[in-house]
């Protein structure tokens, strides 16, 4: 126990002691720390664009010249996709059918010019009630 009470006699005498000495010193004149606040620069993204899609360039229209009323034309060229026959000229009139590759009709009106395109008035020779207006492009004369 002797050990015990000579420690805490030390440690009291050391503060008693430190107590001193800072109540005799002013503190150093130094600057206060200042904090630094980093902030991040955000990177600009870069603007999305968008890419266009390119238009297919309409076919080039035959001559009028080579169809008339009265001509019997073949669907043709449509690779086997086949040929919109529609309510009125141009692309986008109502769609009524779709002649399909290798079919014939009579041409009964035209030409007509919408679209850029030459339109003329169908009849399916085997389907009277079939009719519709088509693109001189896809058509062939076969009479």
């Amino acid at each position: 126990m002797g050990c015990l009470a000579g420690l805490a006699g030390l440690i009291g005498l050391a503060l008693l002691i430190a107590g001193a000495l800072s109540a005799n010193q002013e503190p150093p004149n130094l600057p206060w720390p200042t904090a630094v606040l980093w902030t991040a620069t955000p990177t600009p993204l870069p603007t999305p664009t968008s890419i266009p899609t390119p238009t297919p360039p309409p076919p080039t229209p035959l001559p009028a010249t080579d169809i008339g009323i009265g001509s019997v034309v073949q669907v043709t060229g449509t690779s086997d996709l086949g040929l919109s026959l529609r309510a009125a000229p141009g692309t986008a009139a109502e769609r009524l059918d779709i002649a399909r590759e290798g079919e014939r009709f009579l041409v009964i009106a035209g030409p007509e010019e919408a679209d850029g395109l030459i339109w003329w008035r169908l009849r399916d020779e085997a389907n009277p009630q079939r009719e519709g207006w088509a693109a001189a492009n896809y058509l062939a004369l076969v009479e």
